[in-house]
């Protein structure tokens, strides 16, 4: 029993123990909410949790009441081993032996828990003071304790170049004034630390160049002289306290070393990322701050985050339904063992789920930087390429010795190894060092030799990379390639001379020795997404081809690229703003491939594509194409509109140059972005849409009784033409043609309606 529970939730621990099988617990909403207030360990986490995802919108529901209290009911189930198997999970210095998930009803929340012990005085689980702030003793000094160990122990985790400096830092004076240096004119380099933070949209000092257009007067003059701390804002101040108490007297903050009006020197320093974070001695990071303005520790609740000691009084254990099952004796270790019940995930909960995570600068910087120090609304994290840990866990968290948990982040830190440094500072490769998984620990493998990761886990990676940082917000969208810019010189340097950056083989998001899979990419909506209110679409002005997946503002994914490719690509070329950042802003590119082309395509009522419509060639198609097109089932991913809910828009350039069919350069002319719904597109004869056709695979059990052929499935390209004459039969030969959607087949369509289907080259913008 324990004191920290409710009534109910003691119930968990007593009698029967029930396990894979659905139990009652809370009836009601109020007797749920009561008991959270009242500080039932159980309850009281699975309100906050709850909390969590109403305010990031995963569980809005405007049909919702919340005094329904017959929706509003909770139950519970235990996943542990049968008293046959006794299994028991090792992580480490913690021992797991099974999972507790609450389920709350009606709102999509399973909220997990695990059970665990600790056997080893290397795992120390610290009752943390929920009153001590951000510097107090007790807290700097678990941090310092994790930065001295880290410095002492882990000799990948320290600076890629140690002799690097940033264009400019901040030198802390003291805690009440600090001032900008140019580092130019240091004669020797600095340890620092970086700061992540949210800009948010609170007005913050910046550094400031003149700019007599705009009327605006500099500011760097005054910020060499004196900064005083006071006049910055709340997470400056606390970042600067934190770097000062930790020992650093430099640190790195974008909107003070950056000058924010001067486009030439946004630009050379936004391509330098990768060097700023890989060669930091610390990344701070602001989890809890959306603004600028938000301290950390707003809500330090460590009642739900320190683990609960349990003390069960289980009398047998059985398998299933209660009503027809029958008990038996518990395993034997569930008598002498002392369990302990920590919430499931406690590092997405209060880091990848914080308001700085979902900023897409900082997944580069998450990625490039060697330590991190997590300031969240309730607690200190530390986090390295051999440690995960935080001050409820300061030797480390139970989750961070689960491989499978581990692997991909592991995976990330294998890329950011010593001399994979940037070409800027002639760092050479040294492809050995590419890191593996040490299988004992999932952990990266502390010494060489290091296992090179292949061809698919790279795509994979870079795959994942693109998913996570889709999701991801931008205070400005043309940000999109250069956010990502660190990230993709990294990939260049490790991917070897085909991925060159200088050779034009990074274009704008795709790599060109990929560039047939990296087409094959589609709006996402599924799992969290499907609950949120999300608009996908194409911002004004003008940032990517509509062929690459920055174009659009919003979540997306790789298609299964399992099928085949049946297109060639006859030329691609990306133009970027300055040349000298092949990584950087976007002003036009074009793509020339040859495939299989179908269309005009009419849309009419009917039963795929999109509720109450599907689509249908024109009478000039071969009547077995259309035949075979119009009975088949397809699967359209629309690029644009609320996914989610199914509503859909197409937008497009319209007014586009009369070069562009040659250059593909977009910015800087008279071309405008218009959209049109898609149940509205009928009346638009100026829009026609086609269908380009890219992959192809055998249908898998498919043995028709043909004499000749074979089924297939196809994936393709939506594509839409914006043409002058609206009349006009067929393709308008002059005219370029701009991505709309991906399809995919939803059964098989015999191989020799394919082949009917005539070839094209054709550019796409």
């Amino acid at each position: 029993m324990s004191t920290r529970l409710c009534a109910v939730c003691n119930g968990i621990f007593t009698g029967l123990l029930v396990i894979n099988w659905r139990m009652p617990h809370h009836q009601s909403v109020a007797s749920f909410r009561r008991s959270a207030e009242e500080g039932c360990y159980i309850c009281r986490s699975v309100s906050v949790k709850l909390q969590d995802m109403v305010s990031h919108g995963e569980d809005k529901d405007e049909d919702e009441d919340e005094d329904d209290d017959y929706d509003y009911y909770t139950e519970f189930t235990w996943d542990l081993p049968m008293p046959t198997a006794e299994r028991r999970l090792v992580c480490g210095p913690y021992t797991e032996h099974g999972d507790l998930s609450i389920r709350f009803m009606k709102s999509h929340l399973i909220i997990f828990f695990r059970l665990i012990s600790t056997a080893s005085p290397d795992a120390p689980i610290r009752s943390v003071d929920p009153r001590a702030g951000l510097t107090d003793q007790a807290v700097m000094e678990t941090a310092r304790s994790w930065l001295k160990k880290c410095r002492q122990n882990h000799e990948l985790c320290g600076p890629v170049d140690p002799a690097f400096n940033p264009t400019r830092l901040i030198y802390i004076h003291d805690e009440s004034s600090v001032q900008l240096i140019e580092t130019k004119k240091e004669v020797k380099s600095h340890a620092y630390v970086a700061f992540s933070h949210c800009w948010g949209k609170s007005e913050a000092l910046k550094l400031l160049q003149d700019d007599l257009d705009k009327g605006t007067r500099g500011n760097i003059e005054e910020l060499r002289s004196l900064i005083q701390v006071q006049s910055l804002p709340t997470s400056y101040r606390e970042a600067i306290s934190v770097s000062l108490a930790l020992g650093f007297r430099h640190i790195w903050i974008d909107s003070l070393c950056i000058m924010q009006n001067s486009r030439d020197d946004w630009a050379k320093e936004s391509a330098m990322m990768q060097d700023v974070y890989a060669n930091s001695s610390l990344n701070l990071c602001a989890s809890a701050a959306a603004d600028s303005s938000e301290a950390s520790f707003q809500r330090r609740d460590l009642g739900v985050y320190v683990p609960l000691n349990i003390e069960p009084r289980w009398t047998g254990i059985l398998d299933g339904d209660p009503k027809k099952g029958k008990p038996g004796p518990l395993p034997s270790y569930l008598h002498w063992i002392k369990p302990k019940l920590v919430i499931n995930n406690l590092h997405g909960m209060e880091i990848d789920n914080s308001p700085l995570n979902l900023r897409a600068w900082v997944v580069q910087e998450r990625i490039l930087s060697r330590r991190h120090l997590f300031m969240t609304n309730h607690q200190l994290w530390w986090e390295c390429r051999d440690t995960l840990a935080s001050e409820a866990f300061p030797a480390g968290d139970p989750e961070s010795f689960d491989e499978e948990c581990e692997e991909d982040r592991v995976q990330y830190y294998a890329l950011n190894t010593p001399g994979q440094h940037s070409p800027h500072h002639g760092a050479v490769l040294d492809g050995s060092l590419v890191g593996q998984t040490d299988r004992a620990r999932g952990r990266l493998a502390r010494h060489p030799p290091y296992k090179q990761l292949s061809e698919d886990k790279m795509t994979y990676l870079w795959n994942c990379l693109v998913k996570h940082y889709s999701w991801c917000d931008l205070t400005y969208p043309h940000d999109k390639l250069p956010a990502l810019s660190g990230l993709a010189q990294m990939f260049s340097v490790i991917r070897g001379p085909g991925f060159s950056l200088d050779g034009n083989s990074y274009l704008a998001g795709i790599w060109r020795p990929q560039l047939r899979r990296g087409l094959c990419w589609k709006s996402y909506s599924g799992g969290f997404y499907n609950y949120m209110q999300i608009r996908w679409h194409r911002p004004d002005p003008y940032r990517a081809p509509s062929w690459s997946w920055a174009s659009v503002e919003g979540p997306v994914t790789a298609a299964p690229s399992r099928a085949r490719p049946i297109f060639s690509v006859v030329d691609a070329k990306v133009l970027h703003e300055d040349e000298r950042y092949k990584a950087g802003t976007v002003k036009g590119s074009i793509l020339h491939l040859r495939s299989r082309l179908l269309g005009p395509l009419s849309i009419r009522d009917g039963k795929s594509s999109y509720p109450g419509l599907t689509i249908s060639p024109s009478q000039q198609v071969d009547s077995r194409v259309r035949e075979a097109i119009d009975a088949a089932e397809w699967k359209i991913s629309w690029d644009e509109g609320y996914v989610n809910l199914k509503k859909y828009f197409i937008s497009y350039l319209d007014k586009l140059p009369h070069t562009v069919h040659q250059d593909g350069i977009i910015k800087g002319t008279d071309a405008v972005r218009k959209m049109v719904r898609l149940e509205d597109l009928a009346e638009e004869p100026r829009i026609r849409l086609f269908m380009v056709f890219i992959t192809r695979s055998d249908a898998l059990y498919s043995y028709s009784v043909r004499s000749t052929g074979y089924d297939e499935y196809v994936d393709g390209l939506m594509l839409c033409q914006v043409v002058n004459t609206p009349g006009l039969e067929g393709v308008d030969e002059g005219v370029v043609f701009q991505r709309v959607g991906y399809f995919e087949k939803g059964g098989p369509i015999h191989s020799e309606v394919l082949d009917l289907i005539p070839e094209r080259t054709i550019a796409i913008i």
